[in-house]
């Protein structure tokens, strides 16, 4: 176990290099850095942004909509998956408006969303339109479909003694989807995170990371866009690395 840690370690390590010795190659080769600014430059950047109040306002922001958007989601997709899965007519319903929701452009959405809601929310909006399409479709899926071998002999059990449709689901079902469910928050929350930023940047909230991006393009100011960049980056693997070990924890608790 402790050579597989280190192993992975060592990975995540070189990978951070090979990156790195990349960029900071092709940076000297540009040797522009209105193109693509050095290393160095948007470390210092990130350094004099670290700094100032404003930027953990809009951080802070920024990551209350994720989570207000991720939350709505996953609510709104267990939901309408749990429907879905107990009621035909349900699932059909749902198949021709979440279809569309998927094949629909974000800017398309983030624009409509535009003329609807105020700057703040329409990240919000899109965000949870976008997410939770993931999450219906792994708790349905994990409710109706194919259930596994273990699952239908607990089910062959169920039958044995008379277990009602309320006990199934509750003690059968439900159990069994618990892993496949857990992975779709993953993915819903990488997707809000996405969606919320990239909605601020055509909706400008006042506080907001994605207004500071947008902001810092027409100033050109691609340092800083690049310092935006990565601190999000960083913040969104922090995040959902916290996630995915509640996941772990919770799973191994039940």
């Amino acid at each position: 176990m402790k050579k597989e840690a280190a192993k992975k370690i060592l990975a995540y390590i070189s990978s951070f290099v090979f990156i790195f010795l990349v960029w900071g190659l092709y940076s000297t080769y540009i040797n522009a850095e209105l193109i693509l600014p050095s290393p160095a430059a948007v470390i210092k950047r990130m350094i004099l942004l670290s700094g100032t109040p404003k930027l953990y306002i809009n951080l802070a922001a920024t990551t209350g909509r994720v989570f207000v958007s991720f939350f709505i989601a996953v609510l709104f997709g267990t939901g309408t998956g749990i429907l879905s899965s107990l009621s035909v007519f349900a699932k059909s319903f749902l198949q021709f408006p979440i279809s569309v929701i998927r094949t629909t452009p974000v800017v398309a959405l983030i624009l409509l969303a535009l003329f609807w809601f105020n700057s703040s929310s329409v990240p919000v909006f899109v965000s949870v339109l976008m997410a939770f399409p993931v999450v219906h479709s792994t708790v349905e899926k994990g409710l109706s479909e194919n259930p596994s071998s273990e699952t239908e002999k607990l089910l062959s059990m169920a039958k044995l003694y008379n277990f009602n449709k309320k006990q199934i689901y509750k003690y059968i079902l439900l159990p069994g989807c618990r892993p496949a469910f857990l992975s779709g928050l993953e993915s819903c929350f990488g997707l809000c995170w996405k969606v919320t930023v990239a909605g601020e940047v055509l909706s400008l909230p006042r506080n907001a990371c994605g207004s500071l991006l947008q902001k810092s393009q027409v100033h050109l100011e691609t340092d800083s866009v690049m310092a935006i960049t990565i601190i999000l980056v960083l913040l969104s693997f922090l995040f959902q690395n916290l996630l995915r070990l509640i996941c772990k924890n919770w799973e191994v608790k039940n």
